[in-house]
């Protein structure tokens, strides 16, 4: 245990006391207040271990000497990190081992900080930003190193005599760490935390995280100078370069560079740094995009000397994913995918993806492509190598990473042809160099896996870096969001558009006369409908539609079920947003925007908080289209925006917004509004949906729970349980307000509000999430959430356990009739039966489970995934029907007639009729 100087002070005090007991002396004067208030969105009496606390500062005050540093003053025996005052916005302290903490500055008493850490499992701190690791491996001295994205922690590897590799080390660091910097004679490893903000300092000795120092949004890629001395990183959302001085360990320059900056490459000695724009579009190809000058810019050159961009390299790719230089200097290779939004993805002679490596000449004063390859389509290919992810150049082989095809190629470095390829492990990105002998290593960062290779192409060895954090239903939804598609989709996956989950900076052909910028993914199952043309109904939907219709690979169950879930575990953007104060809490300029926003803008009747969207549908949107209204929270991060691409940048699009609304703001309020949308994200818990919802809240049945989903759970660190702190916020109230009897349960972040009785048949309840539900990462619910809904009538019969449903479906050669089966499944979830369709045509492997209720004579579903043809998947909704026909002898419904609605890219039928009938 270190010294409590809390104590020692006590006992000389008492000293004091008693010496002067006689003496009539003044009181002390009072100690100044020299400490502004804590940041408001931290908890420090549940702080997760890895992360950065970050202190009050000093205040601007004669009182306050500005020599004053915070110190740590009790902390747990082991402990050994200190607090840094400078070089950061706000003063830090990086825990090293979990326990109590009291931090204080200077000698100030008032000041003391109690702070209580947490050790929590990678699984426990997994929230699904998708920020994964771009640059994973490094070389360390004789070690290997790994950042290890959403597990939270780097792992450590060193060969077991001179041979084989073995993890023995494994460091619990910030979160999404996506890549890693070291050389002689640094005694720290660097980590980026993309979901952090920071760059980590890794004690080589030690094996601890020991400071994290605060960067700017979502650091991606690192870049350290030949003396060791200054650490280039790349600022995704923030279209520039940071510079880090690491001997005072502090930001002191930017480069402004292109858009969406992540892959870096520095030559040998240090004087030109080149900065990949990931997500840079085509604006040969992209003819329905909207690019300025300024865009398109796929390589920036900066001089390190001047800290300028002194040459732009156009005419790359589209989404440029990793940069390597030869060994002398004089080529640059790249590992990108091109994309043509014109032809129709379904033409056999058409190349709307080219998965390639362009080499550029990074020796001339204005580095041009010297030559390419299409890696799927070039003479003597393997076959498809959709989303090459990693590029390196040793000796005259130049080895390429898929992530989506799990393969390695070895390719001639001069004629690019392939000389070899060899199957690794899933999410392959980041190559390194092993020894001379040409072994290297990729790190597969879905598999949480290293994979070495011999010069020759074989495996030699795979070395698992870390448990997978997320849950398996989430892992398998990421593979197949992922992994290639089958006939025509064999050289292209949902994230060869969907990059990162968010959009590739184009305008895509979605369907007949159907062109749409493509829309982030997040937060879904509480913002649907789904994509701009509010085709999907939901997650669960394109858990089928998507592997069936857009990527021409049904899913099975499992993998319906997976995509479901990893779709909905996708949250956008982190807290913070590099515009924010260091906890995610709104500044001044933001939160008289947020007035604005609200007010006199106009703003919110469409993005009404506190999802920021009101889930509506409007004939003419912002691009001057039909349009779903999507969510604005973490909006800041996507770059281009609404349905045609009107906008490549927020301010551009603040300007068509306010142009939309028609309300004069002058220059200081538009700087106000501006800064408000660059910091809205979620100020607590993210929300992962309430049920009932919108498309749920009619005919419920009385045995209903009503829920609600956040991504972190309820504070439990003030004293009570979280179900009695969650019981103060969520409610369910009747037609006149008054409150139902019940109790709140807890599971991790999903609340449910469980009544003392069934309720009233024919009722309209509210259930309401107040605002101010506190959550343990620290902030509370910003907004109420809630949603209305009608308990069903006595039903007009029994449902019978299974029922035949025909669908007549319209087409160009008259009406076809699709089969499904209805089989009830046990036990139903409160509220509803639970239905298994079961399609007896295309689509037969699909068995997606629906709600389904009889409310007097009415019958109700869930919208489904509905196979139409060939592999062909649509959304069937508003499927409302009534009961015909009831067997008197046992009271068991023998018929439905009613009607639902088909949609798709480009397909909108309403009215379609089927009929009901037992099996």
């Amino acid at each position: 245990m270190r010294p409590n100087r809390f104590l020692l002070l006590c006992s000389a005090s008492v000293l004091l006391l008693s010496a002067s007991a006689c003496r009539d002396e003044p009181d002390p004067a009072p100690e100044p207040v020299c400490t502004e208030a804590l940041l408001p969105l931290q908890n420090p009496r549940s702080h997760t271990l890895g992360e950065t606390f970050y202190l009050p500062r000093l205040k601007q005050d004669a009182q306050c000497p500005s020599t004053l540093e915070w110190q740590v003053v009790s902390a747990p025996e082991s402990s050994r990190n200190t607090a840094y005052t400078r070089g950061a916005p706000e003063p830090r302290f990086t825990p090293d081992v979990p326990g109590d903490y009291v931090l204080r500055l200077g000698e100030l008493r008032n000041s003391e900080v109690p702070l209580h850490v947490v050790a929590r499992s990678p699984a426990e701190r997994f929230r699904n930003h998708s920020l994964t690791p771009l640059s994973g491996v490094l070389r360390v001295g004789e070690e290997l190193w790994t950042a290890n994205g959403a597990s939270y922690t780097v792992s450590r590897l060193a060969r077991v005599d001179g041979t084989y590799w073995r993890k023995h080390g494994e460091v619990t660091v910030g979160a999404w760490p996506s890549a890693l910097a070291w050389r002689e004679p640094l005694p720290y490893v660097l980590v980026a935390h993309r979901g952090g903000d920071t760059v980590g300092f890794i004690d080589r000795a030690r094996g601890v995280l020991v400071d994290s120092l605060w960067v700017g949004d979502e650091p991606s890629g690192l870049a350290l100078s030949p003396d060791a001395r200054r650490l280039y990183v790349s600022l995704a959302t923030q279209r520039r370069v940071a510079v880090v001085d690491l001997a005072v360990r502090e930001v002191v320059a930017h480069v402004e560079v292109g858009f969406d900056p992540r892959a870096l490459a520095l030559s040998a000695d240090g004087r030109r740094l080149f900065v990949a724009s990931y997500r840079s579009g085509n604006r040969v190809k992209d003819t329905r995009g909207t690019y300025g000058p300024g865009d398109d810019k796929d390589i920036s050159v900066v001089d390190t000397a001047s800290l300028t961009t002194i040459a732009t390299v156009e005419g790359v790719s589209a989404d440029l994913r990793a940069l390597a230089l030869s060994a002398d200097d004089t080529e640059l290779y790249v590992a990108a995918t091109d994309g043509d939004p014109e032809p129709s993805q379904a033409d056999a002679t058409a190349k709307p993806f080219v998965h390639e490596v362009v080499v550029v000449d990074a020796d001339a004063a204005v580095p041009s492509v010297l030559r390419r390859a299409d890696l799927t389509r070039q003479a003597g290919s393997g076959g498809p190598v959709v989303n090459p992810a990693g590029v390196l150049a040793v000796g005259d082989t130049l080895w390429v990473s898929s992530e989506s095809s799990d393969v390695v190629v070895a390719l001639d470095r001069n004629t690019l042809a392939e000389k070899a390829r060899v199957a690794v492990g899933p999410g392959a990105r980041q190559l390194v160099a092993v020894d001379a002998a040409g072994t290297v290593a990729v790190h597969c960062y879905q598999s949480f896996e290293l994979w070495v290779l011999r010069a020759d192409g074989t495996v030699f060895q795979k070395v698992q870096l870390a448990e997978d954090p997320r849950p398996a239903s989430v892992a398998l939804g990421e593979r197949v969001f992922t992994r290639p598609g089958g006939s025509f989709a064999a050289n292209h996956s949902c994230s060869s558009c969907h990059v990162e989950t968010q959009n590739d900076g184009m305008v895509w052909r979605f369907g007949p006369a159907v062109w749409h910028n493509v829309r982030p993914l997040q937060l879904l199952d509480a913002t649907t409908p789904l994509e701009w043309g509010a085709y999907v109904s939901s997650s669960a939907n394109f858990g089928y539609q998507g592997p069936g219709s857009i990527v021409s690979r049904p899913a099975t169950p499992e993998e319906a079920l997976g995509l479901q879930a990893f779709l909905g575990s996708l949250l956008g953007a982190p807290r913070a947003t590099g515009h924010t104060r260091l906890d995610g809490s709104y500044t001044e300029a933001a939160l008289r925007g947020k007035e604005l926003f609200e007010g006199k803008a106009s703003c919110s009747g469409c993005h009404t908080p506190p999802l920021y969207t009101s889930r509506g549908y409007v004939t003419q949107g912002k691009s001057g289209e039909p349009a779903d209204i999507p969510t604005l929270l973490g909006t800041y991060r996507h770059g281009i925006y609404f349905v045609g691409a009107k906008a490549r940048s927020l301010e551009a699009a603040l300007d068509v917004a306010i142009d939309y609304v028609k309300v004069p703001l002058s220059a200081e309020e538009r700087a106000d509004l501006l800064a408000f949308l660059r910091e809205l994200t979620p100020k607590g818990g993210a929300p992962l949906g309430i049920w009932p919802d919108i498309d749920s809240d009619e005919g419920v049945y009385p045995d209903v729970r009503p829920s609600v989903a956040f991504a972190d759970p309820v504070d439990d660190s003030q004293g009570k349980p979280a179900a009695e702190v969650a019981a103060e916020y969520v409610v369910l109230e009747d037609a006149l307000g008054n409150r139902v009897s019940g109790a709140v349960e807890v599971q991790g972040g999903r609340l449910t509000f469980v009544p003392a009785a069934p309720l009233a048949q024919g009722a309209r309840y509210r259930f309401r999430v107040l605002p101010g539900l506190p959550f343990l990462s620290g902030g509370a619910l910003w907004g109420e959430l809630g949603s209305e809904f009608t308990v069903a009538k006595p039903a007009a019969g029994t449902w019978p356990r299974a029922m035949r449903m025909t669908v007549q479906v319209p087409g160009r050669g008259g009406i076809t009739p699709v089969d499904f089966v209805l089989e009830t499944a046990e036990p139903s979830r409160p509220g509803a039966l639970t239905l298994t369709i079961l399609p007896q045509g295309a689509g037969s492997q699909q068995r997606q489970q629906v709600w389904a209720r009889v409310d007097g004579d009415r019958w109700r579903m869930q919208p489904f995934a509905m196979p139409l043809f060939g592999t062909s998947v649509a959304d069937a909704s508003e499927v409302v029907g009534a009961v015909t026909q009831v067997d008197p002898s046992n009271q068991d419904i023998t018929r439905v007639e009613g009607t639902l609605r088909i949609r798709g890219p480009g397909i909108d039928m309403k009215n379609i009729a089927f009929t009901l009938i037992p099996k």
